[in-house]
């Protein structure tokens, strides 16, 4: 699975160098949460988002337990992505989102895979 995959990458490689690159663990831990997502949506409910904002509504509405600790992912991947380097996330946001968000997503997709 490309969660896995991602997830060790992120935990065997980035999450050493944290303190240089929190933007980068930032981006993976949330493609690392939105494979999780993708594979869960597609064995449990046949769906495959094309755009974030309808992966967003469903994920509110059917999938609360984890809605939010994924939201808070992809906005710090976008903020590492998209925004300055000023407004990039920080190691503590990076590492809270690693050890928190990341792992609900995951513990919640691996009992229902």
């Amino acid at each position: 699975m490309k969660a896995e995959r991602n997830e060790n990458f992120l935990s065997n490689f980035l999450i050493k160098i944290i303190r240089e690159y929190p933007d980068w663990v930032s981006i993976v831990a949330f493609y690392t949460a939105l494979h999780f997502v993708e594979a869960f949506l597609k064995k449990n409910h046949g769906l495959d988002f094309e755009h974030h904002e309808e992966r967003h509504r469903f994920m509110s509405i059917n999938l609360p337990e984890i809605f939010q600790a994924y939201y808070r992912l992809y906005d710090l991947g976008f903020s590492a992505r998209y925004k300055s380097i000023n407004d990039a996330p920080t190691c503590d946001e990076a590492d809270s989102a690693v050890k928190y968000d990341l792992a609900d997503v995951e513990r919640f997709v691996k009992e229902r895979l």
